[in-house]
């Protein structure tokens, strides 16, 4: 009996202060030639339920969450061309996936982040394809996952679980620059028929960077009055930024320098509020922050963090939604079934990536700034979310609950 495995990888890479990146990306040839966006695709519709699934997810996540929607949805969304009947339906009511143009809209979806990469930010998407060299998917599926996801496959004798993991493996790591550097084991892969993998990698600057003279050690209250020390970071005056006062916590925009992403930080009003503040939202509330914020002068002070999701099972997850391992997956080829499901999701947050250089300029001002519209302070759990806007497809998100964790 023939097995696909399905592994699925994300990584997001908000810096500042680590600097720039030399590690190049390995690209393999897809089987077809990659299609263009397509305009008329529903890609709306694609990322409304990316979203919701994601939203999801995050909830389904305890204490300290980080986890990409993007990566998974579009992990899912190839893995679909290759779904039976009966598995594409459950597939369909989780992740809603539009009836007509699945693949045509995740396709616009992907080359429109890819055009996000600019001086300053670095978005890449990457899919691949790695079956046992013993095995043949479907001409239909390797086309799909080719013209429409730009899925490279390289063969593997998945038999040899120790090496084809190490392959596989560092794949991931050389298009997550590291930050991944393991998403499988060896007993993960050993005898699988399909290893598909999709990474998602960011780095970007802030638009109005953080001064690191001014980060400084406070206290980060985690609840039941309980708190840890954490590395603050401080407007050295209020900035002008987007914001939105909901009911229970303030959100605020804070947008890179270039290539149309923006995190949003949802901070609740009562430290212990943040369980109440999560039930009070859902995807498109997140949505609708872009539409309903307001620019004013913001005090910002929240911490510098890092959270990992190490790699999870996404069974977990999707059993009780109605998919579970041994779904079959015809369409690949037949008598193709899932067995595994996982994502690993790493982000890093301060003040921003430097290169040296040297300028002087000398000002003087005879008044001080002006008093701040907002002022928030980040210091309970928060959630967070990295937004790519043309789209408003949900890149990364998470909850912070102890930065010390």
């Amino acid at each position: 009996m023939t097995r696909l495995l399905l592994s699925l990888v994300l990584l997001c890479s908000v810096v500042a202060a680590c600097g720039s990146s030399d590690a190049t990306t390995t690209t393999g040839a897809p089987l077809a030639d990659r299609s263009p966006a397509d305009p008329q695709a529903p890609t709306a519709d694609w990322v409304a339920g990316i979203n919701a699934a994601g939203w999801h997810f995050h909830r389904h996540l305890v204490g300290n969450a980080v986890s990409s929607p993007t990566s998974i949805g579009l992990a899912f969304s190839l893995s679909r061309a290759g779904a039976s009947p009966d598995t594409g339906e459950t597939l369909d009511r989780i992740f809603g996936f539009p009836q007509v143009g699945l693949h045509p809209a995740a396709n616009a979806v992907d080359l429109m982040l890819a055009e996000s990469s600019a001086e300053s930010t670095t978005l890449e998407v990457a899919n691949r394809l790695f079956p046992d060299d013993s095995f043949s998917p479907l001409p239909e599926f390797l086309h799909t996952a080719a013209s429409q996801y730009g899925a490279a496959v390289q063969p593997l004798d998945l038999d040899d679980g120790a090496a084809a993991a190490e392959v596989i493996n560092g794949w991931v790591s050389e298009n997550t620059r590291a930050l991944i550097p393991r998403i499988v084991t060896e007993r993960t892969v050993q005898g699988q028929q399909l290893v598909l993998v999709n990474t998602v990698y960011l780095h970007a600057k802030w638009a109005v960077p953080f001064h690191s003279a001014l980060t400084g050690d406070g206290p980060f209250f985690t609840g039941n009055d309980q708190s840890v020390t954490a590395p603050f970071m401080h407007d050295a005056d209020p900035v002008r930024r987007r914001y939105v006062r909901l009911a229970d916590a303030d959100a605020v925009e804070l947008p890179y320098r270039d290539g149309g992403l923006a995190m949003w930080l949802i901070v609740p009003h009562d430290p212990a509020g943040l369980v109440a503040v999560e039930e009070g939202l859902d995807a498109d509330a997140l949505a609708e922050l872009e539409a309903t914020a307001q620019e004013g002068a913001v005090d910002l002070t929240m911490p510098k963090w890092e959270q990992t999701l190490p790699p999870t099972d996404l069974f977990e997850w999707l059993c009780p939604l109605g998919f579970c391992p041994r779904a079959p997956f015809e369409r690949i080829a037949p008598p193709i079934f899932i067995t595994a499901a996982i994502h690993g999701a790493k982000v890093i947050v301060d003040e921003e990536g430097t290169e040296a250089a040297a300028a002087t300029a000398m000002a003087f001002a005879d008044s001080a700034p002006p008093p701040a519209d907002l002022t928030i302070v980040a210091d309970r759990p928060f959630l967070w979310a990295i937004v790519h806007q043309d789209t408003g497809a949900l890149l990364f998100i998470g909850r912070l609950v102890d930065p010390s964790a």
